[in-house]
């Protein structure tokens, strides 16, 4: 920790702590932008115009001094360029260049001025680039889970068939992915308990329902959660895993071999043989326990997962019944004329107190049927039964008949529609002699072969049928319907 703050200046946060600090995000956004976009020097007026150009409604809310009544007493003021409160172009133009030099002096990046050409070059320092690239992914909608268990088990099985020169190299991007991996799978558990823990200070229900579904569902859900549990599936992917290092750590022949490759490393060249043997062992055997503990964290994170979904029902319903806005109250109203209705069905709307107050403005008329005495007195609500019992079968259905063999046979028909068999046949009729389509190239004239591609791309993602389905765009217009682009791939090519 010692060495970090060494290396950045005293004040390199404090534009992040201000008043102001979405303004100074943006700038530094902008810079990291401009940044991989010129991947050469970078000169200030170029840095100023894009401020000035994307950040013009942004900069009318920011006031230089006010933003200088964040520092400390003891701070030099930066001084500002003269301007013309009337000129719209000055005042930006003084903003801008108040907020290059401000980062500047919090040691974002150096200014430096060429002498031969006059032209003044922004410096970025290593550890700057490092914060501009996080904020940039904190900010970012566009990560996503990598599919680290397929990504191991693939290449350890290409390695355990082939044997070849890359087999120690594969072994410890296979201990880098599981590292990675277990990573994931913690910030996954504490994401989803974050969530939790903010569920009880939620106390509206729209709330908590934009809470799960724009932020719990869209962050973690949809681009963690579900990635990790049905593409990259720990359940399918990690014993496989875990079969083919169980093989190489209890093979003599594949322990030398990995051996003789890690000593052809730089890094290895001075150790023995045995001493690479013996981190080799225990290289395996982390791998094995890391899939272990992953395997058994993922259970855990099921139940969280579960636990708080069933968290955000109870809490809708408990803010839906106890609302305190004028519907809710409304509410409130209404059940307890029902429940005083209820309870007192012998007593006329007069001899009811809640129901007498609320119709001196409402009026509530009462639900009954006309008989024999509803024109004498005095007037009562209607409680007879009039449902009588159901009418009697003539006689008992034999399922021995040829009705009920009929009936039977029609049943089978029309499960054997989406069976198995008949969706993989509808997905090679439409694959042909090809080894991948579209679905734009599959024949949906009918309800019947809509539901077939619908399961055939669903059977395909869960490894059911001999095909691969991948997601090519998420909408498409195609056969008079709206749906995902997909391609499929056949396995028997």
């Amino acid at each position: 920790m010692t060495q970090l703050f060494d290396k950045i200046p005293d004040e390199f946060f404090s534009p992040l702590s201000r008043k102001y600090k979405s303004i100074y995000s943006y700038a530094l956004l902008c810079l990291y932008h401009l940044l991989r976009t010129e991947k050469t020097d970078i000169r200030r007026s170029d840095y100023a115009s894009l401020l000035k150009s994307q950040g013009d409604q942004l900069l009318s809310l920011f006031n230089v001094e006010i933003d200088q009544q964040d520092d400390p007493d003891d701070t030099e003021k930066i001084p500002l360029d003269p301007a013309d409160q009337n000129d719209k172009a000055a005042l930006v133009s003084q903003k801008v260049n108040y907020l290059i030099r401000k980062l500047a002096s919090c040691g974002w990046f150096i200014l430096s001025k060429d002498n031969r050409t006059g032209i003044e070059y922004l410096f970025i320092p290593a550890y700057s680039i490092q914060f501009m690239r996080l904020l940039d992914e904190l900010t970012s909608d566009l990560g996503s889970y990598l599919p680290l268990v397929h990504q191991t088990y693939a290449e350890l099985k290409m390695e355990d068939d082939k044997e070849d020169d890359y087999m120690y190299r594969s072994l410890m991007n296979a201990k880098a992915n599981a590292e990675n991996l277990e990573m994931s799978v913690t910030l996954l558990r504490q994401q989803i308990c974050v969530f939790g823990n903010r569920l009880s200070n939620v106390f509206d229900p729209n709330e908590a329902l934009k809470q799960h579904f724009d932020e719990y569902r869209a962050d973690i859900s949809d681009r963690y959660y579900h990635p990790m549990k049905t593409f990259d599936s720990l359940g399918l992917y990690s014993q496989p895993t875990l079969a083919i290092l169980t093989k190489w750590l209890h093979s003599e022949r594949v322990l030398t071999l990995l051996a003789k490759e890690a000593k052809t490393e730089p890094i290895n060249s001075q150790k023995k043989e045995s001493e690479l043997v013996t981190e080799i062992i225990k290289t395996l055997q982390d791998i094995i326990d890391i899939f272990s503990r992953i395997t058994h964290a993922f259970d855990e994170i099921d139940k969280a997962n579960a636990n708080y979904t069933e968290a955000v029902q109870r809490k809708v319903n408990y803010l839906a019944s106890s609302d305190k806005t004028t519907k809710g109250k409304i509410d409130k109203i209404i059940l307890a004329l029902a429940t005083e209705i209820k309870n007192n069905p012998a007593l006329s709307y007069e001899e009811m107190p809640i129901l007498t107050q609320a119709s001196e403005t409402l009026l509530l008329p009462r639900q009954g049927f006309v008989d024999s005495g509803s024109m004498t007195m005095p007037f009562k609500r209607g409680s007879e039964d009039k449902n009588s019992e159901p009418m009697p079968l003539d006689d008992e259905f034999d399922f021995n008949s040829d009705d009920a063999r009929n009936l039977t046979s029609y049943l089978d028909n029309e499960l054997d529609l989406y069976s198995d068999k008949a969706i993989t046949d509808y997905v090679e009729r439409n694959l042909s002699d090809k080894k991948t389509a579209l679905t734009t190239d599959f024949e949906i004239k009918s309800p019947d072969q809509l539901v077939l591609y619908i399961l055939g791309v669903l059977k395909s993602l869960m490894g059911l049928i001999p095909f691969t389905a991948v997601k090519v765009k998420d909408r498409v217009d195609y056969a008079g319907y709206y749906m995902p682009l997909y391609r499929f791939t056949s396995h028997k090519h």
